[in-house]
């Protein structure tokens, strides 16, 4: 699994999502970030539609999701990570 460091390094979408990531959701909390991250991609390669994916394209596929999802929630006002609504 790539980390949110890994994202970041990318450039372009990948490390601004990462940084929205972050410091948006996350009070620039990297750790916290990071641990929210993996589970977030955790969960979606838990999807039984996963399974018709090899194990590394599922990965990807499940990264993917997570970033556009990112994208399309930071914006939002308000928004929250779905982690950290699902702690609180």
């Amino acid at each position: 699994m790539r980390s949110l460091y890994d994202l970041h390094e990318e450039g372009g979408d990948a490390a601004e999502i990462a940084e929205q990531f972050a410091s948006q959701w996350h009070a620039d909390n990297w750790k916290v970030a990071e641990d929210h991250w993996e589970q977030l991609v955790s969960r979606i390669l838990k999807a039984k539609t996963m399974d018709m994916y090899s194990a590394e394209s599922a990965l990807r596929q499940a990264e993917m999701i997570i970033q556009n999802f990112a994208a399309a929630s930071l914006p939002a006002r308000g928004s929250r990570c779905p982690i950290c609504a699902t702690n609180s």
